[in-house]
């Protein structure tokens, strides 16, 4: 075999060193040569390709079409018309890309904002709304107080009224109607704790405790009597949009509304004792009602609240303030209370009076006279003609006047 090539192979073990040595050079030459020529090659098919690229570029610049500049021109004049194109437009919001567990937490996170977000309810936003309007309205009043006539000569006039304005929204209103032989004096003491508990607390006037404290403390004075003498009381406050009315006895208030006719809301009940709820309250405590009786036996006037088996206390109202002996036998110091949302420009006027309006003229009466004051804006006429005319029904119809007292307060509505 190493015959066959000659000198060119030998036997490994046969070799010196050095022509082992000159022959590792002359393959590391031949390699070098073969890396050459492969790269001459290879650069020579890049040159190639990029050849054919360059070529087709016209090709591809043939197919592609070009925009009308025209028509960019014009929708850039529209959109631009009227807005200021110096500005320097927004920054545009670089995009993030949000995986799920990412957007879920963002939109637990909105949830939990829109609730705490407050928002007004339907009942809030009507509130606001009449508490607007309501600061548009102008409120009038006027109040007056007649002594009565017992036959002979002029009585003492046993009734009080009080009038308060707090600020522009809140008002008080209040009417007493005295009786007994101290009737002056109880009514003129209940106006004047009246006076004070509605100053210090008419923005949170409890009716309940304020009459109760109030009738506590007429016991205990000693200036006058009240074992056989006390008052009404009928208190009208005005609040915001909020009509509240607080009263013991018979002095009565009355809202006259106007949709399409004048109609009568009543903001008081008279306590009369022959009324169920009251005669039963009367009766379990050991009262008595009826009526006074002629020599004949027969009925007359009205029901009263007497002793069992005597003639006293007589009392014809079923609630007071005083009149400690009716009060032991079932007549109640804790006032009745009315709440009425005021309908704007609907509601007219108020009247509050004495018996001595009600005990002949009614209701519907009433408001029908006072409207064309109303219409005049003139709130003490209306209540001159009511005492002018209450006073002709008690000619009319006794040969006693009794005391009268009105307040008519008018709400006025701007345009």
């Amino acid at each position: 075999m190493f015959n066959k090539f000659g000198q060119q192979l030998r036997p490994l073990g046969n070799r010196s060193s050095s022509e082992t040595k000159k022959e590792q050079s002359n393959q590391k030459q031949h390699i070098q040569i073969i890396q050459k020529r492969q790269r001459s090659e290879s650069r020579g098919d890049s040159n190639e390709e990029q050849k054919s690229l360059i070529q087709s570029v016209p090709a591809q610049r043939a197919n592609v079409r070009l925009p009308d500049l025209n028509k960019s021109k014009k929708q850039i004049e529209k959109s631009t018309s009227g807005s200021d194109i110096t500005k320097k437009p927004p920054l545009l919001k670089s995009r993030i890309i949000i995986d799920s567990k990412q957007r879920q937490q963002q939109q637990q996170q909105q949830h939990a904002l829109y609730q705490s977000i407050p928002i007004k309810s339907q009942k809030e936003e009507s509130i606001q709304h009449l508490q607007q309007q309501r600061q548009k309205m102008k409120i009038s009043y006027f109040s007056q107080s007649r002594p009565g006539f017992d036959g002979i000569s002029e009585k003492t006039n046993q009734d009080r009224e009080l009038c308060l304005q707090f600020d522009d929204n809140n008002y008080a209103f209040v009417v007493l109607d005295g009786h007994g032989m101290d009737g002056e004096h109880v009514s003129s003491y209940v106006k004047e704790q009246m006076k004070y508990n509605l100053n210090k607390f008419y923005k949170v006037f409890d009716f309940q405790k304020i009459f109760s404290d109030i009738h506590q403390k007429m016991k205990l004075q000693t200036e006058f009597g009240c074992q056989f003498s006390g008052t009404t009381a009928t208190v009208i406050l005005l609040k915001e949009n909020i009509i509240q009315c607080g009263w013991v006895g018979d002095s009565r208030a009355i809202l006259v509304r106007k949709n399409q006719d004048l109609s009568v809301i009543e903001l008081s009940t008279d306590h009369k004792p022959h009324l169920e709820g009251e005669r039963q309250r009367i009766e379990q405590c050991g009262g008595v009602v009826d009526t006074y009786h002629l020599p004949s036996g027969a009925p007359i006037g009205p029901s009263r609240v007497w002793a069992k088996g005597a003639q006293f206390p007589g009392l014809a109202m079923s609630r007071s303030l005083g009149d400690v002996v009716a009060a032991s036998i079932g007549v109640s110091q804790i006032p009745e209370l009315k709440l009425v949302d005021m309908v704007n420009k609907e509601d007219l006027f108020i009247v509050l009076g004495s018996d001595g309006i009600w005990e002949f003229l009614d209701n519907q009466t009433i408001a029908d006279m006072v409207y064309p004051f109303y219409t005049k804006k003139d709130p003490q006429g209306a209540c001159q003609k009511i005492i002018q005319e209450a006073v002709a029904a008690w000619k009319a119809h006794s040969e006693g006047i009794d005391d009268i007292t009105a307040i008519v307060i008018f709400f006025q509505y701007e345009l």
